[in-house]
């Protein structure tokens, strides 16, 4: 340029301080290092950040799956359960409903020749079919008959609860509710 036009603006100078030392030159070059190295994390995190996201999305859509297909065996434990339920009360009530012939025989073969059995009643509970009502009319017996009849009856497994009698004459009345007893 023309001194003319500069000389105005700039007056010569002395180096007032020393120069930097040349490792300094360096700086630039840590510099653009760094921009590219951070660049690059940068880079990196944002794909793993993206496939954190579609891990994340797949995951959800099994964790349904796994919930519908617990929510579906969940609902088949339950049908299962109340079959069962159903099951084990038909079993309680077959169990229950035991023959009633072999009751009868023993309590007819338990009484003396010259002992009548005017009427024999046994009835199954509707709400527990295991217990029994009995109901005995004895002509012409005792209370001898009576302990007869409990002892044929306990030989079955069953067990006299609450037993009542009455003597109305040469008629004894005997009621008593037989309950099976689990050996």
């Amino acid at each position: 340029m023309s001194e003319y036009i500069c000389h105005d603006f700039k007056t010569p100078r002395n180096d007032t301080s020393k120069r930097l030392p040349n490792s300094f030159k360096l700086v630039p070059a840590f510099f653009y290092v760094a921009l590219i190295g951070g660049a690059y994390f940068m880079t990196m995190d944002y794909m793993a950040y993206k496939r954190a996201q579609q891990d994340k999305t797949a995951s959800e859509l099994v964790k349904k799956q796994h919930e519908s297909v617990t929510r579906a065996q969940m609902e088949e434990k339950a049908y299962l359960d109340g079959e069962t339920a159903k099951a084990e009360g038909v079993a309680k009530w077959v169990e229950g409903a035991r023959n009633l012939q072999p009751i009868s025989v023993a309590i007819a073969r338990a009484m003396p020749p010259e002992v009548r059995l005017s009427d024999l009643s046994i009835e199954r509970s509707d709400q527990v079919p295991s217990n029994l009502s009995l109901a005995v009319r004895i002509n012409g017996g005792s209370a001898n008959e009576v302990a007869l009849i409990e002892s044929s009856i306990s030989r079955l497994n069953y067990r006299s609860y609450s037993p009542q009698q009455s003597k109305t004459g040469e008629v004894v009345e005997y009621r008593s509710t037989l309950v099976r007893q689990e050996q």
